[in-house]
């Protein structure tokens, strides 16, 4: 089947759905409005119809083209950055893309961010269909949004361990505008784990050591938007967590997409489901009381469950507002 033939049929059995009605005021407004069916069908599209993204694969060129086209259609300034990456183990480059929607405001920017692409053990349902599909309910429920700052949603390329990832590509290409990013929000990995979770950027330094009980040494960093989201899942009677503060302390690691942004001096917040209570290994956790699902052949469709996409679209469609309109930033 040809490729404009797939993305055709993609676009029929996944946008085609009534729209949202009106536009959220409130954190509860999202909460009425962003539902389960509206998270599902992106991951659907993703995971089912498309399956596994490997970067530089048409795989993941085709999700690339499916979240463009579904941005576009809520109204969106859509931009296809296209970059070369390395992918791990290999020696030739291969191309990947991130694709950037613009809801436009002044000079100050908000990043939103879910990478695209998976390893190849299964479809990448969790990791991160998931987090993409919350990300693009975010972005529908605030199509018509009057915001005071820009807020950019980026569908990342090459997150798997591509040299260069999206994430570093953008920040690169950013330059001097990066002083402009007031916050970056990081969404990987939602659908599957025991708890929803945010965390804080921190830089980190591991150990020559590499012994399993070797701890990082972290150097936190502004910790508002971790806040803020965990207070307006607060608000939302929805329950997300973060890392215990024998570990973590309520930070994350340098995987993932925020880790460029966090070198950059930029704070953010990281949404994942985790498991970090009574895990085997309290530095990484698992994902679930059996283990992780993500890399391995579990990671499909069945195994996402939809209300912890759904939340995790309500409260990041609540933050994004209350960044954007200026009220959940912190007086400097």
């Amino acid at each position: 089947m040809k490729r404009v033939h797939v993305i055709a049929l993609v676009l029929l059995l996944n946008l085609l759905l009534p729209a949202t009605a009106s536009v959220a005021q409130g954190p509860l407004d999202y909460s009425a409005e962003i539902e389960a069916e509206t998270v599902m069908k992106h991951v659907r599209a993703l995971s089912v119809a498309i399956g596994a993204r490997p970067m530089g694969s048409e795989a993941e060129a085709l999700a690339a083209d499916y979240v463009a086209a579904a941005l576009a259609d809520w109204g969106y300034e859509v931009e296809v950055q296209t970059f070369e990456t390395t992918p791990p183990g290999a020696e030739a480059v291969a191309t990947s893309q991130n694709v950037i929607a613009t809801l436009p405001g002044d000079e100050q920017i908000l990043v939103v961010g879910a990478h695209l692409d998976s390893v190849d053990a299964a479809t990448g349902a969790g990791d991160n269909a998931s987090g993409v599909a919350a990300m693009l309910a975010a972005a529908e429920a605030l199509r018509d949004a009057e915001l005071v700052h820009t807020v950019m949603f980026v569908a990342f390329g090459a997150e798997e361990g591509g040299d260069p990832s999206g994430a570093v590509f953008l920040v690169e290409q950013l330059g001097p505008e990066l002083d402009n990013v007031i916050a970056m929000i990081n969404i990987d990995s939602v659908g599957v784990g025991t708890t929803v979770n945010v965390y804080a950027g921190a830089t980190i330094t591991w150990p020559e050591d590499e012994s399993e009980d070797a701890a990082p040494t972290i150097e936190g960093g502004p910790t508002w938007v971790r806040d803020l989201a965990l207070d307006l899942a607060a608000e939302m009677n929805l329950e997300l967590g973060t890392t215990p503060d024998d570990t973590w302390g309520g930070y994350t690691g340098d995987w993932s997409d925020h880790y460029a942004f966090v070198l950059e001096a930029v704070p953010v917040a990281y949404f994942e489901a985790w498991q970090w209570e009574d895990a085997e290994d309290p530095w990484w956790g698992q994902e679930t009381a059996e283990g992780d699902v993500m890399h391995t052949e579990g990671d499909v469709y069945e195994s996402v469950v939809p209300e912890k996409v759904e939340m995790t679209a309500e409260v990041l469609a609540a933050m994004t507002a209350a960044i954007a309109s200026g009220e959940g930033v912190p007086a400097e």
